[in-house]
């Protein structure tokens, strides 16, 4: 089975595949900076340009290597900033990382993956994980509750981590799991808009 399009409201799954998980890190790069679920529509008419919808990071590797014109496809697909995001796609297809186990630290080390996106993949595709993503949904979730937290996500890891703890810790005050913790915010904030 390959990879079909991404539904953000749904986007926390165990059980992934390795192209899946492909697809899934491909998202969160693409939804940086940008609406979910336009990054997700984005996503899906790029992949189908490059042929990508069982694996895409070899779809990437044989397109980047024929024509050179990944950013070019993503700017077709409305992705923002393809430029950058299109190193960052690069550099993922080529890096071996095996999505199943690698750490936040070993995402980092790509081009264009910071604090935030990082743990959101893990955070959504791995069970337990003990991790938050910062992103403006969650933000505004706990300046609501009376934090002082930014408006935009924390790009100081010092930063990033006190307010992640707080996250961590409001989940488990109310017995969930910090990826439905976050999904819940996501999907409350979100519906606002």
């Amino acid at each position: 089975v390959g990879v079909v399009m991404i539904d953000p409201t749904k986007i926390t799954n165990y059980n992934l595949t390795h192209p899946q998980l492909e697809e899934v890190i491909l998202f969160w790069v693409c939804a940086a900076g940008k609406n979910a679920q336009v990054a997700a529509k984005g996503l899906d008419g790029f992949l189908k340009d490059i042929g990508g919808l069982k694996y895409p990071f070899k779809a990437i590797r044989r397109r980047h290597k024929k024509y050179g014109d990944i950013d070019l496809i993503l700017k077709k697909n409305g992705i923002g900033c393809y430029s950058h995001k299109a190193r960052t796609m690069i550099e993922l297809a080529y890096s071996g990382l095996d999505l199943k186990t690698c750490t936040t630290d070993d995402l980092e080390s790509i081009y264009g993956i910071g604090f935030k996106t990082a743990r959101c993949f893990i955070l959504h595709s791995r069970k337990d994980a003990r991790v938050a993503g910062l992103d403006t949904h969650i933000l505004k979730h706990l300046r609501t509750l009376g934090y002082n937290a930014p408006i935009t996500t924390p790009s100081n890891k010092k930063s990033y981590l006190t307010f992640e703890k707080i996250i961590l810790s409001l989940a488990d005050e109310v017995g969930m799991s910090p990826a439905d913790y976050d999904l819940m915010v996501w999907n409350k904030y979100s519906a606002k808009k």
